[in-house]
């Protein structure tokens, strides 16, 4: 079994791997991190809160580190987290947090939990605790840009979160995105904070990564007495439904479906911490519906930073003669989604793709690597999607209504066919 142990800088760790995460923001060896060791940068968070991060930022450098089995795939791990109150984490609770961790990484999860070190508390005077009614998040993809464009004009104050992320494409997306906002709405409120490993990356699918985002927007929305989390993504991508019959399990991304809020929000409400509650707004929309639901029609601006967005699963396409590492590659499934979605909503798409960029030897090699998404594209779109295969994909929340998910899932599944491969 694979042990990894988060401490507060300054303590003595005693498990194989440890990483110490800094009072203040700056690095250690192994922890670069913008939100010190209190997290009063995120406002006064309740301590449950702030454990709840913890707890997930340790998985989430156990899953970036941890080489996955090339045959058998899964991961034995093990997580030693330093907390304010251990106290408040009963063995269901914890057992809950492992059920989550397996269902967004296929692995097994122990997770021990030791009370931490009294130490100096880092404090920001400057730190803003404005109350707010919500907490969104912002990614620099285009769901998250149509989710706050819907939110900007939403009467309650809305704090919107994004991760300071180390790639120039989504560095560029979210300040290209930020920029858009404040001219439409000059209050409008985006937080960036950066938490990533310095120690080898092993894993370059990390799963647990959104969940990471959800636990920082759940501290705070904490500091700030908002009671909902939102975390804006279209109801066809979160349910990701297999498109052929290989596809499928742990490894088809589950960071938006159904279950996962619902084992979140068991999580939340058992802390407590004072009716938060955490939901994807749109998640009965089409990528497509969202798109015409935000972009207005004629809108010159609305498609400017639409496409300066980044949807792409894939980016970096093999190092491509004349490619620019930095577009979406236009032919992962992401992208093909988004493809659809622009052609369904009725708006022109002015994003560059590699595909609609390379010529030659370069294009034909980019298809190539994308061959198995092509594949899966073309299977579903000329077959169908089989009811019984979306049905038995995965855990889905009592009373969910099937009728509407297959329904979704068929229209999804029509603006995905709207791309021309």
């Amino acid at each position: 079994m694979n042990t990894l142990e988060l401490m507060p800088s300054g303590s003595t760790g005693s498990e194989a791997i440890t990483c110490a995460w800094p009072a203040e923001p700056g690095n250690s060896d192994e922890v670069q991190t913008e939100v010190g060791w209190s997290m009063s940068e995120l406002g006064p968070a309740a301590a449950p809160a702030k454990d709840f991060l913890r707890i997930v930022a340790a998985a989430y450098l156990a899953d970036r580190t941890v080489s996955r089995p090339q045959l058998a795939m899964l991961r034995d791990l093990c997580i030693v987290v330093h907390v304010e109150q251990p106290e408040a984490w009963t063995v269901q609770m914890l057992d809950r947090v492992a059920d989550l961790l397996h269902w967004l990484s296929g692995d097994t999860w122990r997770i021990t939990l030791v009370q931490a070190d009294p130490g100096p508390e880092h404090i920001r005077p400057d730190a803003p605790v404005e109350p707010a009614e919500a907490v969104s998040l912002l990614s620099g993809g285009l769901d998250s840009l149509c989710g706050a464009i819907l939110q900007l004009d939403h009467p309650a104050t809305t704090v919107f979160l994004g991760h300071r992320d180390s790639s120039t494409s989504i560095r560029r997306a979210q300040e290209t995105v930020r920029a858009a906002l404040v001219a439409r709405q000059p209050d409008f409120t985006y937080l960036r904070y950066a938490f990533r490993p310095l120690l080898p990356r092993r894993e370059s699918t990390p799963r647990t990564r959104s969940l990471l985002f959800q636990a920082m927007a759940t501290v705070l929305a904490s500091g700030r007495r908002a009671i909902r989390i939102l975390v804006p993504e279209n109801g066809f991508t979160s349910i990701n439904p297999p498109l052929e019959p290989s596809r499928g399990g742990p490894l088809t991304t589950r960071s938006t479906h159904p279950w996962t809020f619902r084992l979140v929000q068991q999580i939340l409400d058992a802390l407590p911490l004072a009716g938060m509650t955490i939901a994807n707004p749109h998640a009965t929309m089409t990528k497509g519906d969202l798109v015409a639901a935000a972009l207005r029609p004629g809108a010159a601006g609305d498609l400017a930073v639409a496409a300066a967005t980044v949807s792409c699963a894939k980016q970096n396409a093999g190092r491509l003669p004349g490619a620019n590492p930095n577009l979406n590659c236009g032919l992962c499934i992401a992208c093909m989604i988004r493809r659809g979605a622009f052609a369904a909503a009725g708006r022109t798409d002015h994003t560059r793709y590699l595909a609609t960029t390379l010529t030659g030897a370069s294009l034909e090699r980019l298809k190539y690597l994308r061959r198995h998404d092509i594949a899966a594209t073309t299977y579903a779109t000329s077959a169908g999607l089989d009811e019984h295969r979306i049905v038995a994909s995965g855990l889905w929340p009592p009373h969910t209504d099937f009728d509407a998910v297959l329904d979704l899932c068929d229209r999804g599944l029509e603006e995905l066919s709207l791309v021309n491969i």
